[in-house]
């Protein structure tokens, strides 16, 4: 867990960090090259400190990611907006991750396969087949986390 929080009575354990990633099903990921960030909302599949993710074969993403493989990352699990009578009082429900890792991109048809069941296995039970084609349209990158915390207003 990443030990510069500032809210420590908000901080959550490495497991609930873990349960949110496992759990969660839409993740923000900063990019930044040449000084300019980049942030894209995506799908996602989690298992063992890495995140798994897939795209065209070619776009921003995967240019960004060969010039600067450094990314950060966001998941949120939103509670409820609670109202109040003043808009400084109003707050939000939550629980969130924040990390850290480096991208790299899949190649071999088997992991590739893997990283697809991963990002599958996040939304639906079973187990699924990959069509070549789509697998040969298909580019999949994973970030191997380094660092992470996760915090909770509930």
């Amino acid at each position: 867990m990443d030990e510069t929080m500032r809210r420590k009575d908000r901080q959550l354990t490495a497991l609930v960090a873990n349960e949110i990633l496992e759990k969660g099903e839409i993740c923000q990921l900063a990019l930044a090259a040449q000084g300019e960030p980049y942030l894209v909302t995506m799908n996602y599949g989690y298992r063992d400190s890495t995140l798994y993710f897939h795209c065209a074969r070619a776009g921003k993403k995967l240019e960004v990611i060969e010039q600067n493989n450094r990314v950060c990352f966001t998941v949120v699990e939103h509670g409820a907006v609670l109202p109040a009578e003043k808009a400084c009082d109003f707050t939000m429900k939550y629980r969130s991750v924040v990390g850290y890792g480096t991208a790299r991109v899949i190649d071999g048809y088997q992991e590739k396969c893997e990283a697809l069941g991963i990002i599958m296995a996040q939304y639906a039970s079973g187990s699924f087949e990959f069509p070549e084609a789509t697998l040969a349209a298909t580019a999949v990158f994973a970030v191997d986390i380094s660092s992470m915390a996760a915090k909770s207003n509930l």
